[in-house]
């Protein structure tokens, strides 16, 4: 009885990682194209503040439908730029995706939760914004 039980088993474990192995990897999109925006800050913002609305606008693109697209929010070494504070680097598929993602209405209705961070935005000076493409 022992041996039967135990060969059950050594053959139900050799089964599932058989599955495991020929389960189809989830697919993630290669982002080829960035967006980044360069901040400074005189006022001295909490960068968790700031945060909180990126992964706002992160879920809302996941929602979209695009969960490997979004924003990564950056805080410079303070050693290395004094010019700006805060790095807010946009991950996109490509230039389609990124106009499909920033025209649609869910993104577009994206707003400040509180009155508070609305202000946190509108205090940083959008010092730079350039849009990158992958070389390949």
């Amino acid at each position: 009885m022992k041996k039967i039980v135990l060969l059950t088993v050594v053959i139900s474990l050799i089964f599932m990682g058989c599955m495991q192995q020929n389960a189809a990897p989830e697919s993630k999109i290669e982002n080829t194209l960035k967006s980044i925006h360069l901040y400074s800050d005189s006022v001295g913002i909490d960068p968790q503040a700031l945060w909180s609305f990126c992964e706002r606008a992160n879920m809302v693109i996941d929602s979209i439908g695009y969960p490997d697209a979004g924003y990564t929010l950056w805080i410079v070494q303070s050693d290395t730029n004094k010019a700006y504070r805060f790095m807010l680097e946009g991950s996109w598929p490509n230039q389609a995706l990124y106009d499909t993602i920033h025209n649609n209405k869910l993104y577009k209705n994206i707003q400040p939760a509180t009155k508070a961070e609305e202000d946190l935005w509108k205090a940083l000076n959008d010092f730079v914004y350039n849009r990158f493409t992958i070389v390949k």
